[in-house]
């Protein structure tokens, strides 16, 4: 079996003996503490290899002094973290983490022998299955997964949206209360004749002017209006919501709701159950064409959803200027969303969202706990990989077709 190169943080003695009685158990690690003050000096760690930070109890400022140097000396590895850490350590890991693309292989609460050994074998996998990647890109000689999109340009992605390379991925939203799938969010994928599926982190900052916005909605929009036909002909009139993104530029376009509609129309699928999430890159001027293609498109029944909620121009202001009929929850918002400060904030966004009858989505939920707190705050529904990963269209029908819910549709704002 493979071995994990762990390291401890952990300021409290008891903890580290009971610790150190866990990881000797699993068989598969080894292990270097730091927990006294003088342990936060030296670097780097005698381990070499690193595989797992294990987060537990920080009381030293020096510990955000090491966590910085790991986090931006080290190459990938995963950390585990304890819920009870002071939020400036867990504001402070967070960031570091997303920053220098670490891995977050999850949390935990007491020293319970199970949910640890839960945790330490799930970093075992995704050790394997990043040592797994990297050895086939080597023997292959290409890379799959870039850590970068500098070998893209505009010009590439204009290439690959006329030979229709660019391909709609489904991620199901789901109904917390009844679990039941509600919608699907239509997102972007490029199937790259040699690199294989690539993410949109490869090649959307390369969207980056109003031919290419529209071509890209365009593109994804004839493509997922396709699958809802398909669904709303096999199940008689209802069928899910799906929804696609737009840059809020793309509202400023003469031409915009008049060929929404017309493809919807032409798709032969009920307006209401196309939701246009807007997505500010820029902050967007409510200028007269705005403002007439917002009428037209939500007094056709289209819904407009506020993408992203909570960063960037995705603000209060905007729930009053624009009839939305949705908010989108921000995954980076929900990864956070355990912590007090956050659950006050959210609490207040579901009394807000309920105030002004909108429907109040999160995004990115990827652990239970998640999932049972938002339940609790009022979280109306939910995607993220707990429930479903993007899909192409057939793996889509195929989950629908397991499911014993029924399909039915979201509640309109």
């Amino acid at each position: 079996m493979s071995t994990l190169s762990v390291l401890l943080l952990c300021s409290n003695a008891f903890r580290v003996r009971q610790f150190s009685r866990i990881l000797a158990a699993s068989g598969f690690t080894r292990v270097q503490v730091i927990s006294h003050e003088s342990d936060w000096s030296p670097f780097p760690p005698a381990l070499g290899d690193l595989d797992l930070v294990i987060c537990d109890s920080l009381h030293s400022l020096n510990a955000i002094y090491y966590l910085r140097q790991l986090c931006e000396r080290y190459g990938f590895f995963s950390m585990i973290e304890c819920e009870a850490l002071e939020a400036p350590i867990r504001w402070g890991l967070a960031n570091f983490r997303s920053r220098s693309g670490k891995y977050c292989v999850g949390s935990y609460g007491d020293l319970d022998t199970a949910q640890i050994s839960g945790l330490l074998l799930k970093a075992l996998t995704v050790k394997r299955t990043v040592k797994n990647h990297s050895r086939r890109s080597a023997q292959t000689g290409e890379r799959s997964a870039p850590a970068s999109n500098d070998w893209v340009s505009e010009l590439d992605v204009a290439q690959a949206l006329e030979a229709q390379q660019i391909v709609p991925y489904f991620q199901p939203q789901v109904c917390l209360k009844t679990r039941r799938i509600t919608g699907a969010e239509v997102l972007a994928r490029w199937q790259h004749p040699h690199k294989g599926v690539l993410g949109p982190q490869f090649f959307l900052e390369r969207v980056d002017s109003p031919q290419l916005h529209r071509q890209l909605f365009e593109c994804l929009l004839q493509q997922g209006l396709r699958l809802q036909r398909q669904l709303h002909a096999r199940t008689g009139g209802e069928a899910l919501v799906f929804s696609y993104n737009i840059e809020a530029s793309q509202l400023s376009d003469p031409e915009f709701a008049t060929q929404v509609l017309g493809q919807v129309d032409e798709a032969g699928v009920p307006k209401n159950q196309v939701t246009l999430e807007i997505t500010e890159r820029e902050a967007l001027t409510l200028d007269m064409q705005s403002i007439e293609n917002i009428s037209v498109l939500v007094k056709s029944g289209v819904r407009l959803s506020l993408d992203d909620f909570g960063t960037g121009y995705s603000s209060i202001m905007r729930l009053a200027d624009i009839p939305f009929g949705q908010i989108k929850l921000d995954s980076g918002f929900v990864a956070n969303a355990l912590g007090l400060k956050e659950t006050r904030i959210i609490e207040a966004v579901v009394g807000l969202a309920c105030s002004l009858n909108l429907e109040l989505v999160a995004e990115g939920i990827e652990t239970e706990k998640q999932r049972v707190h938002l339940q609790r705050l009022g979280v109306d529904a939910a995607q993220g990989y707990l429930f479903h990963k993007p899909m192409d269209s057939a793996a889509l029908l195929k989950v629908l077709a397991m499911s014993h819910s029924p399909l039915r549709l979201i509640r309109q704002g």
